[in-house]
C-alpha cells in the first residue's frame, strides 16, 4: 500500500515538474511586451519605451498574503500606452470602444481582461498603471512591467512579467449595428 501511494506521489510530482506551468514559472523573467490586435501598429516595449510614456504615481491598497498591502506604484498609465499604439475603432459606430478588452497575460500564463471603457477617459477613467517601479525601487521577480488596477481590493488583475498586452474586438462590426 506505501509503494503504491509513493509511486503515484512520485508520478504527480514528475507530472507537475515537468508541466508547462512548471516550466512558465521557472521561464527567465522578461524585458519586453508585445501590444498588438486592435491597434494601429503593434508594438514592442522594453523599459526604456515605457519611460518615455508620462509618468504617473499611485497609492494603491489592497489586500494579498493574509493582510493589507500598501504600496506606491509608478509607471504609465495603461490608457497612454495604448494611445501610443492607435486603438482601432470605427467612428461610424457610437461608443465603438465599449466593444473592446484589453487582455494582460504574465509570463506564467495569469491573464487579466479590462474593458477599454474601464480606462477610457470620457467613460472609467480608471487609473490602470503599468508599472516598472515599486515604492521607488524596481520591480525584481515581478519583471520589469506590472499591471496594477488600484480599485481592486484583492489585487487580482495585477499582472506580473507582463508578456503581452492584446486589444480584442467582441462584438463584430456588422452585429453592432
Amino acid at each position: 500500500m506505501k509503494s503504491r501511494f509513493f509511486a503515484a506521489a512520485l508520478l504527480l510530482l514528475a507530472a507537475v515538474s515537468f508541466s508547462p506551468i512548471a516550466e512558465a514559472q521557472t521561464a527567465p523573467i522578461p524585458t519586453a511586451f508585445r501590444v498588438f490586435g486592435q491597434v494601429k501598429k503593434s508594438t514592442t516595449f522594453d523599459l526604456t519605451a515605457l519611460k518615455k510614456l508620462p509618468v504617473t504615481s499611485e497609492n494603491v491598497t489592497y489586500f494579498a498574503a493574509g493582510s493589507v498591502q500598501s504600496h506606491n506604484f509608478t509607471g504609465a498609465l495603461l490608457w497612454e500606452l495604448l494611445q501610443s499604439t492607435g486603438i482601432v475603432v470605427d467612428p461610424t459606430i457610437k461608443n465603438d470602444i465599449l466593444r473592446l478588452v484589453i487582455i494582460v497575460t504574465g509570463s506564467d500564463g495569469y491573464t487579466s481582461v479590462f474593458g477599454a471603457g474601464e480606462v477610457t477617459p470620457g467613460f472609467g477613467g480608471d487609473q490602470i498603471v503599468i508599472a516598472y517601479a515599486q515604492d521607488g525601487l524596481p520591480l525584481g521577480s515581478d519583471g520589469f512591467a506590472k499591471i496594477v488596477a488600484p480599485g481592486d481590493k484583492m489585487g487580482g488583475r495585477f499582472v506580473s512579467n507582463i508578456v503581452k498586452i492584446e486589444v480584442r474586438n467582441l462584438v463584430p462590426a456588422s452585429d453592432a449595428r
